[in-house]
């Protein structure tokens, strides 16, 4: 199967490692039945409720931040067991795994009546924690559990996702952790590629290759000749991982005993691997090697990516006193701009608006703009949608950030919550940006 590059469409080399496969680990799609809360024991009475499902609706459209805001002013309405419940979904949100892990021991120690919805959802947690912790053998429990008491609950969908993560975790259950090590300030050029994208070089063993950095992949990859090449285990795992097109694409795993990006030292890094062919553009004579994915990007705790193009990784993590603008939606960075949501790919070279954007600003767009069609691409091939091009303007740090003929998406192509993407074109019209994945926060200089 060969993939298709499109040069003038959005994510077009990653789509198919944005899409809601992987297993869709990065997504937890639950169908809370709201009136079951009243039936708590605790005498969960209506104002309790009520700000509880406000705060639930926006945890399930992804919007973290809100729901935090919201979750601070309500806290005290809400009965013991549903607060350990929201902050350990909220932990989760904002990278604080080992706390999430704990908020649902002592929910669980309570022993109290509780939705078979909502256990769900902490179920769903507790793989994404596990994972975040590289603990693969926890994860493989938590699916297996979830399968076991929760199968009622699920759809077919849920059901082949579990079966797939569940593949991942059995593959992975035996092999050590990842661990980074940093020996002092690191400082690199990024080279752009024959596709545009930036690169970075890696040391594997005696070997040095270029990889893609992407934080928008919610995984690292690589391709077959690569990871045989320098020499990674490779491990038959055959992951079903959906194209943009809706076709599947197999892909095993592999792990690398160590990599080196300057003084950077990362141990046990797992990789998704595809066939040469799927990760191959002939269309413009290019190949992928390599990507490095959210997991390791997340692992160094701070990143810094400069307009002309170095990355940089401190020895002292910057400090400021704001509130939390980054969050993660299972492998996905979530930034906070506007009061709005959007997903935030370094990879992307444009921003692009969804269907959320769209609905509420249908009136102003339609008067504005006329129809046209939005080409995306990627493994697979390409498809078309109905949207607009529209200008745009951000407002970042009380700077304002204008774009020209950003692309609308009229209708929801993968269930999208957020409002957005947002790309390079936005990071651009900084010098600097700082993402801090242990303080949370994304910051524009």
């Amino acid at each position: 199967m060969n993939a298709i590059i499109m040069r003038n469409t959005q994510n077009y080399v990653r789509m198919f490692l944005k899409t809601e496969s992987f297993g869709r680990i990065n997504t937890i799609r639950t169908a809370v039945l709201f009136i079951l809360l009243f039936m708590s024991p605790r005498g969960f009475g209506q104002t309790s409720a009520s700000a509880f499902n406000m705060i639930y609706a926006q945890i399930k459209q992804k919007n973290f931040f809100e729901a935090h805001s919201s979750f601070a002013v309500h806290k005290k309405k809400l009965p013991v067991e549903y607060q350990y419940f929201t902050e350990a979904v909220l932990d989760n949100a904002f990278n604080k795994p080992e706390e999430s892990n704990r908020k649902i021991a002592e929910l669980e120690a309570l022993k109290t009546s509780f939705p078979d919805s909502l256990k769900l959802k902490i179920w769903h947690i507790k793989e994404d924690n596990c994972m975040k912790q590289y603990d693969y053998a926890g994860a493989k429990k938590a699916v297996q559990e979830t399968l076991q008491q929760y199968e009622s609950l699920l759809t077919e969908d849920e059901k082949n996702d579990l079966k797939n993560n569940l593949k991942i975790w059995t593959a992975l259950e035996n092999e050590p952790r990842q661990k980074v090590v940093l020996n002092g300030a690191t400082r690199l050029k990024m080279e752009k590629d024959g596709a545009g994208l930036k690169n970075l070089k890696v040391n594997i063993g005696e070997d040095t290759m270029n990889f893609i950095f992407d934080t928008g992949a919610n995984i690292s990859t690589i391709s077959t000749s690569a990871a045989q090449r320098l020499h990674m285990k490779i491990i038959p795992a055959a992951i079903d991982v959906d194209a943009i097109t809706g076709i599947s694409v197999k892909a095993d795993l592999a792990v690398c005993k160590k990599l080196v990006l300057g003084n950077i030292t990362v141990e046990n890094a797992v990789f998704l691997v595809f066939a040469d062919s799927a990760l191959s553009f002939p269309q413009i004579k290019y190949q992928i090697n390599g990507i490095l994915g959210f997991p390791v990007i997340e692992a160094l705790k701070e990143v810094q990516l400069t307009q002309d193009d170095y990355f940089i990784v401190p020895d002292t993590e910057t400090k400021i006193n704001t509130v939390s603008n980054l969050a993660i939606d299972g492998l996905s960075p979530l930034i906070f701009i506007d009061g709005k949501h959007f997903s935030f790919d370094t990879g992307a070279d444009h921003t692009i608006l969804y269907a959320p954007f769209y609905q509420e600003n249908k009136k102003n767009i339609e008067k504005q703009y006329q129809v046209t069609k939005i080409s995306m691409g990627g493994a697979g091939g390409k498809i078309e949608y109905e949207g607009f091009k529209i200008n745009h303007t951000f407002h970042i740090l009380d700077k304002k950030v204008p774009l020209e003929n950003v692309s609308v998406l009229t209708a929801k192509i993968n269930k999208e919550t957020v409002y957005g993407n947002i790309g390079q074109d936005v990071i651009r019209q900084f010098n600097k940006m700082t993402m801090n994945f242990d303080q949370m926060f994304i910051k524009f200089d």
